[in-house]
């Protein structure tokens, strides 16, 4: 699924000085529930911002419409995004390949520590 298919409309978008980010509640329309990595490449295309700097918190679909609403955490550096988002998060907003990348290499220094 492309970033194409996806319509963007913002509902809310406001900016936390205390946390140096935007907080923006969006709503998508798209065939299906879109998938994070590719909604992040969107959002951040459609704001004029990095990738590297876009968090999708959370995405929320209604069940029997094709509308969801997402929470968005837009950063205007991608280091202050590292240090505040939580590993979690950052994992899921990495495409599969990338995000089995990470796990195995943190997962292989934990099973030799083992031995």
């Amino acid at each position: 699924m492309s970033s194409e298919e996806y319509q963007i409309s913002i509902i809310e978008d406001r900016f936390n000085p205390l946390l140096e980010r935007r907080e923006v509640k969006i709503e998508v329309a798209s065939k299906s529930t879109p998938k994070r990595d590719l909604l992040r490449k969107a959002v951040a295309s459609s704001l004029k911002v990095p990738t590297e700097c876009v968090y999708v918190r959370s995405c929320l679909s209604s069940f029997g419409t094709n509308i969801s609403v997402c929470r968005v955490h837009v950063y205007k550096d991608p280091e202050r995004g590292k240090k505040l988002e939580p590993k979690h998060v950052q994992l899921r907003n990495l495409s599969r390949e990338e995000r089995a990348q990470v796990l195995s290499s943190q997962s292989a220094p934990k099973s030799s520590e083992k031995k």
